[in-house]
């Protein structure tokens, strides 16, 4: 019996829609916000913020607050509140800075301390949130809000740790603005930002300092890989049966 052409088309078709919806990558958006803190001089402090590796606003304490670009979020009045959060943040790393130069008489000059906030929607849903602290563009300590650990990246960054593990109150702040407030504004970014190349670049940039590689985190688990391939070779089999009789 010769069987019409079309089942065999619908299983082909059928076959391109489970390869496509395996490969296609769910949408992922990334916030970071990139800063400098300084005990001296104006502006003592400078923030940059990034939506998927791309710059969009950029202000300075006491100074301007500019927009560079402009991404879909649900609500404007957003820009307002990431500005004085974050400025509430910086203002207390400030006094941070400023009581550990007091505490090193060799060191009279001032004293900068650069960081950055990130938080991330990753593809499985999860939300991520961490802090990276530093000077002279070198990281020292990174701090992952998600279960309140400090790694010391290298030797500088331990006073730092000491600093800022040992005042809960800085901790919490530092706490509740990632997994409270950013994780807020990562919801009012809408997903058309999310493109693959940025996406990549943002999260390859947030990950840079973890001791973990950015390959592990791309493999798939086998328990997921063999049933797709099971069930593709059982829908190319019905496909050739087709064709053939």
């Amino acid at each position: 019996m010769v069987r019409s052409g079309y089942e065999g088309v619908s299983a082909i078709f059928l076959l391109s829609l489970l390869l496509r919806g395996s490969a296609a990558p769910h949408c992922a958006v990334s916030l970071r916000y990139n800063f400098t803190v300084r005990t001296n001089g104006q502006p003592w402090c400078d923030i940059e913020g990034r939506v998927n590796g791309n710059t969009f606003l950029h202000f300075t304490c006491g100074g301007q607050f500019t927009l560079t670009s402009v991404p879909d979020m649900n609500a404007t009045r957003a820009w307002g509140e990431q500005r004085d959060t974050l400025q509430s943040v910086v203002e207390e790393l400030r006094m941070l800075l400023l009581d550990m130069r007091a505490e090193i008489p060799a060191a009279g000059g001032p004293l900068a301390l650069q960081g950055s906030l990130a938080c991330e929607r990753e593809s499985s849903g999860r939300t991520s949130a961490s802090w990276q602290f530093g000077s002279d563009g070198q990281p020292s300590l990174l701090f992952d809000s998600t279960n309140k650990h400090w790694t010391v990246l290298c030797g500088q960054g331990r006073r730092l740790k000491t600093a800022l593990a040992g005042d809960r109150a800085m901790t919490h702040l530092l706490v509740m603005t990632s997994t409270g407030d950013c994780r807020q504004w990562l919801q009012q970014v809408l997903c058309p930002l999310s493109t693959p190349a940025a996406s990549a670049t943002a999260t390859a940039t947030a990950t840079a300092t973890a001791t973990v590689p950015c390959k592990a985190t791309a493999n798939r688990p086998v328990s997921l890989i063999v049933p797709g391939m099971l069930t593709c070779a059982i829908i190319l089999g019905l496909v050739i049966s087709n064709v053939v009789f």
